[in-house]
This record gives structure tokens, sequence and C-alpha cells, in this order.
């Protein structure tokens, strides 16, 4: 029986073999021919001209960003000019199988992805294989295998969908378990290390001992401990502003003013990443956001990925007919359902060799990309990434968006700074991080057991030798309005740096000598201390309330030193604490906020009732993503706003 997926033999498209070439005459170019074909005029394509000398991209790209043809359309444009027949592989998909036979030596997806090609056909002994690029491919395909063999062309984005189709099993279980089986200490699928499975309980057993034993002995060492803690935490916020207040700018920050981004023909194709799940309702704002940055649209290679389970978005997306530069991909559906998994399952068709992550909801700033590639040519083999600053468009909407807006101000504008320039572990935002997309996949992408893959990317990467800088460029983001949804996406950022502590520290020695002394004090106090500090908050309200029914509001000052002790780290810790969100929310010119950071501890208070839920969680549902849902502010931006043209932008 003929197999369902092998076209009749007469549906074949049959080769056209190249004529002899005159001396003197070349192969017609992909500009010469487009025009020939009807896809542009004469008066088209000379800015599509114009726009290839300027940026140095391949004519085939500019068509596709001006939107003046298909990916269908290059690659029959391509067979043309390579003499070959054009496969389309929508109605005539690979022979099952063939896959498969072809698959000795080294892995045949990472050859047909690296080399955008596939087999498709077996004749008469005959392989036939489709690339993107015949003649660029000929050369690796005759390095891996023996016997006849014949190459036709194919759409880039045809091919990169077959692919997907036939390894759809292969490439979800890199994205599930790669990081799992290449460096198994490193994944929080392991939730507990042998290690930690005796001296957790051992911990908990001595703790429970003291405390029936010595009551007043264990409460007041918990008491010290936790307070040690949290002047710990205040005093990095404190070191946070001193260092803010020196302007001491790393050569990151500084990048783009002092030395800008290069040649605009010079600049690399660059991969732009947004994981999608139910997200139909903000995709008109994020890629009218995403066409106004400030790069050439023909070296953007813009990756919009959907779970397969979500076709509303992904039509949706579909419906907004976007320019070439845009790419979908679907991941196939698997546990657990994550965003770095389908991050992970995407990273192998990432073109670039520099990559961004944004979330659904992000209005990144037009000159972000540039700003990346400035810091990334200072030549710093070590740097792996930067992270560029977050901040909100809604702000203002209510008090728990000011609260939120004061926060993240504090973190990515002055601690975050404070870290970089300290040379100490960064852990990364989770949108507008920007990566060597080469070191990224060293380090084996994101982990899809984490939920926090950014904060544990960063630790990780500090562990590896490398570093992460800083960018002054901000991405405006929704911040959450509504108080449900809030605690569902706080609850998981305190799970995932739980889990992130818990698999850094499986080994502490081993992690001491990989981030040297300074690094591992300031992963306990970042990571540690400040995941620590939102249980301890609410344990000296306790203990401070019940001096007080005993002895009145006078014993916080007169019962003992505890009480001293406490009333100090308290103080300390607000004190610090608003300072810094009044700077910061100076510094972002939103002096209203001045007022709302004296009501912090409030805020304060709603983050430890997250982080109980977050423990939870962490028992009962580790790799649990708790969906965020974004567009339910009142302040959404809207779309279909003007695009910034490259050439009317003046420091360039």
């Amino acid at each position: 029986m003929r197999s369902a997926l092998r076209p009749k033999r007469a549906e074949l498209p049959r080769p056209r073999p190249r004529r002899p070439l005159r001396p003197g005459r070349t192969w017609p170019l992909l500009g010469t021919l487009a025009l020939r074909s009807g896809l542009v005029s004469k008066r088209d394509l000379g800015p599509v001209l114009a726009e290839h000398r300027r940026c140095g991209s391949r004519i085939g790209d500019v068509l596709l960003a001006e939107g003046k043809a298909r990916p269908d359309d290059i690659g029959r444009l391509v067979a043309r000019q390579n003499g070959v027949p054009f496969v389309d592989l929508a109605t005539a998909p690979p022979d099952a199988g063939i896959a498969d036979a072809q698959a000795g030596g080294a892995s045949l997806l990472d050859f047909c992805i690296a080399h955008q090609c596939l087999p498709w056909r077996r004749r008469n002994g005959l392989v036939t294989w489709v690339a993107a690029d015949p003649s660029e491919a000929k050369g690796a395909i005759e390095g891996r295998i023996t016997g006849r063999f014949a190459i036709w062309a194919g759409s880039a984005r045809q091919i990169r969908r077959a692919i997907e189709a036939l390894y759809a099993d292969e490439l979800t279980d890199r994205a599930v378990h790669g990081l799992m089986t290449s460096a198994p200490e490193d994944s929080a699928a392991i939730r507990l290390s042998p290690g930690q499975c005796v001296a957790l309980p051992l911990l908990a057993t001595g703790a429970a001992l003291l405390a029936a034993f010595y009551p007043q002995a264990g409460l007041g060492a918990l008491n010290v401990t936790l307070g040690v803690c949290f002047l710990a935490v205040s005093g990095l916020r404190g070191l946070s502003i001193l260092l803010g207040a020196a302007g001491r700018e790393t050569a990151e920050e500084l990048a783009y003013e002092r030395h800008g981004p290069g040649p605009l023909d010079k600049l690399p194709v660059y991969t732009v990443m947004v994981p999608l799940f139910r997200e139909a309702n903000v995709l008109a704002p994020l890629t009218d956001a995403l066409k106004r940055l400030n790069y050439p649209p023909s070296k953007l290679d813009i990756k919009l990925i959907f779970e397969a389970s979500d076709e509303e978005s992904y039509q949706a997306a579909k419906a907004l007919d976007l320019p070439g530069q845009f790419d979908f991909i679907r991941v196939p559906e698997s546990c657990p359902q994550t965003k770095p998994k389908a991050c992970n399952f995407a990273l192998p068709f990432a073109r670039g060799e520099y990559l961004v992550i944004y979330d659904a909801e992000d209005l990144p700033e037009p000159n972000q990309l540039l700003k990346a590639v400035a810091a990334f040519r200072l030549n710093d083999p070590k740097l792996a990434c930067v992270q560029a600053q977050l901040n909100y468009y809604n702000w203002s909407e209510n008090w728990l968006t000011r609260q939120f807006a004061i926060e993240y101000a504090s973190f990515f504008d002055l601690m975050l700074p404070m870290l970089a320039r300290l040379g100490l572990p960064i852990p990364l935002g989770g949108t507008s991080t920007h990566f060597r997309a080469e070191v990224l996949r060293e380090v084996g992408g994101w982990d899809p057991h984490n939920v926090t893959e950014d904060a544990d990317l960063g630790i990780r990467l500090a562990t590896r030798g490398y570093r992460c800088g800083i960018i002054r460029s901000t991405t405006e983001e929704e911040a959450n309005c509504r108080l449900h949804n809030w605690v569902r996406q706080r609850s998981r950022w305190i799970k995932g740096w739980l889990q992130t502590w818990l698999v850094r520290m499986r080994h502490p020695v081993s992690l001491g000598r990989s981030l040297g002394q300074a690094g591992f004090l300031g992963f306990q106090l970042v990571i540690g201390g400040f995941t620590l500090a939102t249980f301890a908050h609410p344990f000296f309200y306790v203990v401070a309330g019940g001096v007080v029914v005993l002895h009145g509001f006078g014993g916080l000052f007169t019962h003992s030193w505890l009480t001293g002790f406490n009333l100090a780290v308290l103080v300390s810790g607000y004190a610090l604490s608003i300072l810094a969100g009044m700077i910061a929310a100076k510094r972002r010119g939103r002096l209203s906020l001045m007022a709302d950071t004296l009501t912090m501890p409030a805020y304060w208070m709603l983050i430890s009732a997250a982080a109980a839920k977050a423990v939870f969680q962490l028992l009962r549902r580790p790799f649990y993503w708790e969906k965020t849902t974004h567009g339910l502010s009142r302040m959404a931006p809207p779309s279909n706003q003007s695009i910034i043209s490259l050439a009317d932008t003046p420091d360039n």
C-alpha cells in the first residue's frame, strides 16, 4: 500500500539541469529573478537593493522583512537560481522513515538544523535532499554521506517545520531532559540530593529537640538567626544605595554611549524569542513593539513560541499577517509545561549570534538590541549575558502596581547594577535578558523544571566562570493590578528561588570554589537571604506583639536586649528599603511614588503570604507553573503604533 505521506510519482517535480554559463557570465541574482517573476517592480527593487547594501543583509531576507515576498517565494527564487526543482514540503512531506535511514554518524537532527536541509525521497538508490540553499548544503552533505544524491530547493521555513515534525520526539526529549542528562546536579528535576535528604531532616530534628527541651534558648537562637539574616539583606540594600550614589557604571552600561553598536552592515543576526501561552489579547501591542525595535528587520529572527494546545493564540498571531522576520514555533504537549521548556524547544532553531527573551506583555525600548550589541562587542569572552532594566507602564494604576513599581525600580536600578559592579552572581530577570547564543547552548539552556529559570541560569553561568552585565535600557511591562493574579505570580517566583537555592546547595564546598568567597556570600545573601527575609518578616511582628501584650509598648524598649535587637532590625530594614525605594523612584522621575514607599511594610506582608503558598507548592507541586494572566490593566498600550525607522534615529 502506498504511504499516505508519499505523493504519486507523477506529482514529483522534475529537475531542470543548469545550462553551462558562457565565459564572463554569472548565475542571475536573486533581485533580478524577483523582478522577472513579478514579485517586485523596478520601483520597489531600488529600495530593496539599497537596504541590502546599507545593512549587509541577503536580498532574500530584505524581501521577506519588507513584505515583498513570502518564504515560499524565496524558496522558488533560489530553486530557479540554482537550476533545480522547488519542493513544496507542505503538500509533499518527506518519505516516512527516510530520516532514520540517513541517520548514521553524528546526529542528523543537528546536521539538518545547521545546514537547513533534510533528506526527502529515495528513488532507485538516489536520495534527494531538500535545502534552503542547495549550493551551500551540497558540500556538507557530501562530507556526511556516501552514495548518489541530489539536492533540490525548498522554503527555509517549510524545512524548519518539517524538521520539527520529523524530530518532534527528540526535540521534546532534549527540551525536557537535556540538562538533567548532561548535568544532573544542575537540574531541579531532582528535588533533593542524597546529602540533603539526610542533612535537612537532621537539622529539623535538632531544632525540634532544642525547642522541646530548651524553648527559651531555641526561640532566642531562631530570633537571632533570622535577625542577622534580615540585617544582612538590609546591609545589601544600603550598599546598593551607596554604589548607586557613587555612579560607578560598568563598561557594559556605558558601551553604547561611548562606542555605539558599530556599522549597520556589521550587525549580526539577532534572535528574539517570545514564549506565549494564552496571550491572544496582548499579541497586537507585543508585535507592534517588536516591529519598533531599532534594528535592521532583515537581521531579526523573531520566534513566537506557542504551546500546541493554545490554538487561540496561534490563530490570533496568524491573523496579524506579520512580516517575514516573524516565525512561529509550536511546542508539542509534554510535562512540565513551563516557559523554559518552550524556550529549550525553540533554541536549536535560533539563527542569531545573540538572543533575547521577551515576555508577552513586554514593550522594550527601541534601541535595546543595539545597546546589547555594543556591550557584547567590548570583547569580554566571559560576558555571557546582559540584563536590561524592567519597570511598568501601568505603575500608577493602584496601590499594588505602585508598590510593584517601587520594588522593581529598587531591584533593577540599584540592586542588580550593584551586584554587577562588585562582580557577584546575578539572578536574571526572566525577560529582556540578552545572551551570546553559543554560550547559552554550551551551559545547557534553561532548566525546564525550575519555575524561575532566569535566576537559576544567572547563577549557573557564574558557576561556569561567566558573568552577566547590566545595560541601561528599560523594558516596560504590565504590573499585576489584581491581588489574586499577583499572589500566583509571586508565589511562583519564591518557589523558583527556593528551588535555585536547594539545587546550588547540594555541594556547598564545590559551589564556594566555583563562585569564590565573595560570590558564594553574594549568592547566600541574594538568593537565600532575600527568600528567608520574606519568612522572617512576620516573625518579628509576632515576637513584638507578644512583648506588647505581656509588658506593654514600653517593653519593646526595656524588656530585654532581644526586643531591642528586634526593634533595631525592623527599623533598619524599613529605613533602608524605603530610602532605596525613594531614590529609585526619583531616578525614574516618578516623584508621586515617594509617599507610597512609606506603606512598603504592608506590601511585605503580602509577599510573606505568597511565600507560605510557595512552600506548600514546593512540597506538593514543585514543577507547576502558575500562569500569570496579562492584559488586565486598563492602562494597556494601544496597538498599531507607528514604526520607528532606523534611519530616523540620530544616534546611529
